[in-house]
């Protein structure tokens, strides 16, 4: 049996592309094989553990830090360190900043894995240094992404102290736009509030300064002054959604642009949809481009972090500057339904993600890892 700690700044039950990977990981590593404790450092009183993860050999753990270098932060360490100890633990994996610190630190002879998930572009000068300085005590740094791993390297990690490890989706559970029975479809439109004759497009993401949102809605009043006649379904909660409403009313796009909240079935709705645009500031590897490939959407996002090892450009979609309103509307108007490359496009992201992003490679390359790494450790 391999014992692991998976460390985490959020919860598994929170709506983030990082909690829904810790999930799918959890989920879908052999009960027989793995038993796992999942410690969750949220600062919050009352933390809901998730639905839908396995029972067998998994628990759950809620430690609020207030301030990781603090009281709450070392009181934590200590009692991580416990567990360790009372369930030979033999790996502890981390996510974000502070969990990152708190495993770097721990007391106790264990392989300590660092996932990180973004570019840093959160950090401070303060955490970017103390990141640097902490990154000797991982064994492996795992990377979403290519950019990911190039912004690690830049840390003054060797290369051989990295990994990279795509995100997977299971892409049988997605329904192919372009094979959705026509009336399931139609019904899908209705249900969303949008015009059958219109051109739909789709955004997913938390909605804050560097998911980028705002140039997309101008995008959309750029296209419809050209004639486009498309509208926009943004699924997302987050600080930006009263700008966001406000900008939609100013350039009087309410009947084009809708804003949807969050939807915890996404993955449902998009067959409704015609193209998936992405306008992120920022990214490490966006699920919700993988999930809207997985649908055979083409798309369109920005030559930002791991985007362009999703996006091929001129293959399945197309990728534009960020925070560009007029590359993001002539990018999307390239590949309107009615363009000669839509369907090649659409056709080629559900292929991307079927031969290099699967559900079933990824739990494959992590279990290979574990093994490999308890079988090591082992020996020595």
């Amino acid at each position: 049996m391999i014992k692991i700690v998976i460390l985490t700044d959020s919860f598994v039950g929170a709506k983030g592309g990082s909690e829904k990977h810790i999930k799918d990981l959890v989920s879908g590593l052999d009960t027989d094989k793995y038993s796992i404790d999942i410690i969750q450092l949220s600062n919050t009183d009352d933390i809901p553990f998730p639905s839908g993860t396995r029972d067998a050999n998994l628990s759950y753990h809620h430690f609020p830090v207030k301030k990781v270098y603090g009281v709450s932060g070392l009181k934590t360490l200590l009692a991580i360190s416990k567990l360790i100890r009372k369930k030979n633990i033999q790996i502890v994996l981390s996510f974000h900043e502070m969990s990152d610190i708190i495993n770097a630190l721990l007391p106790v002879k264990v392989i300590k894995l660092s996932s990180r998930r973004d570019m840093g572009f959160k950090r401070n000068n303060t955490l970017e240094k103390m990141i640097r300085f902490i990154n000797r005590n991982f064994l492996l740094v795992l990377c979403p992404s290519k950019a990911v791993q190039q912004k690690v390297l830049s840390e003054g990690i060797p290369e051989e102290k990295t990994l990279l490890l795509y995100n997977g989706i299971d892409s049988e559970t997605f329904s192919q736009a372009l094979e959705h029975p026509e009336e399931e479809k139609t019904r899908l439109v209705a249900e969303l509030g949008l015009q059958p004759d219109k051109v739909k497009l789709v955004t997913i993401g938390n909605l804050n300064p560097w998911k980028g949102q705002r140039f997309l809605v101008d995008a959309v009043g750029i296209m419809n002054a050209r004639g486009a006649n498309c509208q926009l379904v943004l699924f997302g909660e987050g600080d930006t959604f009263d700008a966001l409403e406000q900008q939609v009313k100013s350039l009087e796009l309410q009947q084009d642009v809708f804003l949807k909240g969050y939807c915890g079935n996404v993955k449902d709705y998009l067959p409704a949809f015609d193209l998936m645009a992405l306008p992120s500031v920022t990214e490490g590897l966006s699920n919700a481009l993988l999930e809207s490939a997985a649908s055979g959407l083409p798309l369109i996002a920005t030559d930002v972090g791991g985007n362009p090892e999703v996006v091929h450009d001129g293959v399945n979609g197309e990728l534009v500057p960020p925070e560009d309103a007029e590359a993001l509307a002539q990018a999307l108007m390239n590949y309107l339904p009615s363009s000669p490359n839509y369907t090649e496009a659409a056709r080629a992201s559900r292929t991307l993600v079927e031969k290099q992003f699967s559900l079933s490679s990824m739990l494959h390359n992590y279990s290979s890892l574990f093994e490999r790494l308890t079988g090591q450790a082992q020996r020595d």
